[in-house]
């Protein structure tokens, strides 16, 4: 269900920028309430981002292990990436994602929906794909410089346990494997 802007229970009144940085910029916003109170809203604005459960021809998924500064641990994920390229769409963003990360390609592609990651304080929007049939490129991507990416290929039964034992903190990646049980089950 989509709101219309003379719908929305908060009008932003005022933005004050607090930083900009390399991905994310963070303003303060103040506004007014749906019961007319004023009130403020700190906001990260993110440009986006894309996310690809990659599953390859004999049906095993593709995981990367990369280690994430914020949490300082190394993370089971799916391929993703920002929608850093100027004038870039999520499908080609993450079809390059794939590519750079792992080295494989799809020509098989669903696309799902988009997801939030942390919408109390933050705009950040990842669409979601299923890139089937995943075969090795014959291109190799470079590495890339400030990335240390390991891949993992897994079954699908190994990736539930995987969930079901918690070895799997990444939020999209999580939502992202929901939403992919649900759209393959169909």
């Amino acid at each position: 269900m989509t709101t219309s802007p003379s719908q929305l229970p908060e009008t932003q009144v005022s933005r004050t920028p607090i930083h900009k940085g390399r991905v994310v910029e963070m303003v303060a916003d103040t506004v007014i309430t749906a019961h007319g109170n004023k009130a403020h809203r700190d906001v990260i604005l993110h440009p986006g981002g894309v996310c690809v459960m990659p599953i390859l021809e004999n049906g095993d998924i593709l995981l990367i292990r990369q280690f994430r500064y914020p949490t300082g641990e190394f993370l089971l994920e799916f391929p993703a990436g920002k929608l850093d390229v100027e004038g870039e769409v999520p499908r080609g963003a993450i079809e390059r994602e794939l590519w750079e990360e792992t080295g494989y390609e799809s020509s098989d592609w669903i696309e799902l929906d988009y997801i939030y990651t942390a919408p109390g304080f933050c705009d950040e929007r990842i669409y979601c794909y299923i890139a089937k049939g995943c075969t090795l490129a014959e291109k190799k991507p470079g590495q890339v410089d400030d990335e240390d990416i390991a891949l993992m290929i897994v079954s699908p039964a190994e990736l539930r346990e995987l969930v079901k034992t918690h070895q799997i903190k990444d939020a999209k990646t999580l939502a992202l494997i929901a939403v992919a049980n649900a759209t393959l089950s169909q």
